[in-house]
């Protein structure tokens, strides 16, 4: 079944059930001194309630498709000690996974934790008392983070676990109750749609502009719409909704870029997930094992060769080179792109919506629109603000400035788990460039599509079919 039993909210230090999820946020969610909280005590006021929200963010693990997204494609190598038991993610990145596999299971399991959290949550909120206008407002607030918590978990498994990204494919379940026997069935692609925008549009009535991009607001909302509008080729909802999570906000300046990455400046970041020293999962873990020294996956020379090293700031946020590597037998090229701080080595906050990502959504939106000139304007705009004197460019037809934005979706987005997706939606292969040749994953080839995890499967006869040749 999608979740298990919960009879008490076994919150263990932020609601981290798995052993690689996140145990720090913060000592808010000690409303008991136990490692337990029962429902009657969290919804005893809205402050309560407040702090078993911000437990449903500390569960949160998008990491988890972080590493598919990026390991699956095309923008890491694996590194020559990421083997046997000192390794991780390693049948992933040789596509010969099953459903068997904890980094295939580990997305399913987490995304329907925080939706079964939230759920019961949301069950329980009427009871909530208020004594004022600003507790009525804040009760509204949490509903709407909820909602849009809910929808977020829902498209993410939706972009891992779909048969395909057509309106007929079969999606993943959308589960908005708080039965723990449930065994739902895959609705169609627009099934799960319809059921993800009445939740959008729910939270939008609800949920206010917010400042604190930490938790769900209105602009992370919007930029979630776009997201999904360019998976679902709505693209004039992909400009309408792009253009609101921007707003009157601006890309970083070339200055301001590389501390977006050391977590000293907030520009251009629309969401985030907080990490702390506490977290037992950080996302610089997925490239690297820092207590064993061991790179686990390097950048890829075909992704490195995309830079203009010397002038794009790009290069010097997300890679660096260290020839001390190669003695110790591993590569000598890194991804810094979250390695942290002394101290607080692989410890980074998690980006989950950038302004850049906005830019390229309205870049491609454009030109599938037929605007050929914008989408130019879009991309260029983008390439100004990461290359120093770069010099205004202009493509001549769609089909090349399509080929242009995909290029830049990988250089600009690398490890933040877009990449091995966008080749998905577009039905294009992974193609590798190795010393021995290519390395080429077909859309036709079984490990093109992540299957529904075995342990569903076997639990959940509904469940099935799973995806194609699983």
């Amino acid at each position: 079944m999608i979740f298990t039993t919960i009879k008490k909210w076994t919150w263990v230090a932020c609601l981290a059930t798995s052993p690689i999820l996140y145990t720090s946020c913060n000592k808010m969610l000690d409303i008991k001194p136990t490692d337990q909280v029962d429902e009657e005590d969290i919804f005893q006021s809205v402050s309560t309630v407040n702090r078993a929200v911000l437990g449903v963010y500390a569960g949160w693990a998008p990491e988890y498709t972080l590493r598919i997204g990026s390991v699956m494609a095309d923008e890491c190598v694996i590194g020559p000690k990421n083997a046997g038991v000192n390794g991780d993610a390693q049948l992933l990145y040789r596509w010969s996974y099953t459903g068997f596999d904890p980094a295939i299971a580990a997305p399913w399991t987490n995304g329907y934790q925080v939706i079964n959290r939230a759920n019961r949550i949301l069950a329980g909120l009427s009871k909530v008392p208020v004594q004022n206008d600003a507790d009525n407002s804040a009760k509204q607030q949490l509903e709407g983070e909820l909602l849009a918590i809910r929808a977020f978990q829902h498209f993410e498994l939706y972009r891992i676990y779909a048969n395909s990204y057509l309106p007929e494919g079969l999606a993943v379940p959308y589960i908005t109750i708080t039965d723990n026997n449930n065994k739902p069935a895959r609705p169609s692609t627009a099934e799960f749609m319809a059921k993800l925008q009445e939740d959008l549009d729910k939270a939008m009535t609800e949920i206010s502009e917010g400042t604190d991009n930490t938790r769900m607001n209105k602009q992370t909302v919007y930029a979630l719409k776009a997201r999904i509008a360019l998976y679902t080729s709505h693209w004039s909802d992909a400009l309408l909704f792009a253009d609101k999570a921007i707003a009157n906000a601006t890309l970083a300046t070339r200055a301001e870029f590389p501390a977006i990455w050391t977590d000293k400046s907030n520009a251009e970041v629309i969401f985030k997930l907080k990490r702390t020293n506490q977290s037992s999962m950080r996302p610089g873990d997925i490239w690297k094992n820092a207590g064993l020294g061991i790179i686990y996956f390097a950048p890829s020379p075909q992704l490195l060769q995309a830079y203009d090293t010397q002038n794009d700031v790009r290069a010097a946020a997300y890679f660096d080179h260290d020839p001390t590597l190669e003695e110790e037998g591993q590569l000598a090229d890194i991804i810094t792109k979250y390695k942290g701080e002394d101290g607080a080595t692989n410890r980074n906050d998690v980006k989950v919506f950038r302004i850049a990502e906005m830019y390229l959504i309205r870049a491609e939106a454009y030109a599938q629109l037929g605007n050929l000139a914008a989408s130019i304007d879009q991309l260029n705009t983008l390439r100004e603000a990461r290359i120093q004197d770069y010099k205004r460019i202009t493509f001549p037809d769609i089909r090349t400035i399509n080929d242009a934005i995909a290029t830049e979706r990988w250089k600009e987005l690398p490890f933040e788990g877009h990449r091995f997706f966008d080749l998905k939606r577009r039905r294009q292969p992974v193609v590798r460039e190795t010393q021995a040749g290519q390395e080429i994953l077909s859309p036709e080839d079984i490990y093109y599509n992540i299957p529904i995890p075995q342990s569903e499967i076997l639990s959940n006869p509904n469940i099935k079919p799973n995806n194609s040749g699983w």
